[in-house]
């Protein structure tokens, strides 16, 4: 009897990590301030797009401008290796907002996707070639 009530025990306490754990996944990952997002401040709108591209979007209203990028992780990234086989993880990326004042940074903003899962790698990549 008594392994029964351990046993019963048992999963009881995996149940509540359980619960736990997806009701942990279901908030926001914490956006911080990372290196590139105050390297880039000053930068002309020539020299980010020299950097980093072509956005995927760009939005002009008066003396401000935002060139938004996009980018996802590789593919390679969404699957870990357990034992002889893998499982499949979060597909997620980041987008990546530049804000320019009179032609200069001003502000970068990242927002992950999903936003329970910090892709601020995906978007400080955005920038690798911007900052030595």
């Amino acid at each position: 009897m008594s392994r029964m009530i351990r046993m019963v025990h048992l999963i009881m306490i995996l149940g509540t990590c359980g619960a736990a754990g997806l009701a942990g996944c279901t908030t926001p990952a914490h956006v911080g301030e990372y290196p590139h997002q105050h390297k880039l401040t000053g930068m002309t709108k020539a020299t980010i797009l020299a950097c980093a591209g072509v956005p995927k979007k760009e939005l002009s209203a008066g003396n401000l401008t935002m060139l938004r990028y996009y980018r996802e992780a590789p593919i390679l990234e969404e699957s870990q290796p357990v034992g002889k086989s893998s499982i499949s993880t979060i597909r997620h990326g980041c987008w990546a907002t530049v804000v320019f004042a009179d032609n200069r940074v001003v502000d970068v903003r990242y927002r992950f996707v999903p936003p329970t899962f910090d892709a601020s790698n995906d978007c400080e990549e955005i920038f690798d070639a911007c900052v030595p």
